[in-house]
């Protein structure tokens, strides 16, 4: 299970997406019932919110 402030790669179709922070998972709501990662991406210093359908995470 992931913890706020771990550390995480994110993978997408097998390629690496970028290695950051992990911030939480939330829900995308009723029109869109879909899971999505908030995370920080340290290689461009930016937070993303990410579909989980389309996703790999690892721990690091």
């Amino acid at each position: 299970m992931l913890r706020e402030g771990d550390r995480i790669e994110v993978f997408s179709a097998g390629a690496s997406i970028g290695k950051g922070t992990f911030l939480r998972f939330a829900d995308a709501g009723e029109a869109a019932p879909h899971t999505i990662l908030v995370w920080f991406d340290e290689g461009d210093q930016s937070l993303h919110a990410t579909d989980l359908t389309t996703l790999n995470i690892r721990r690091i």
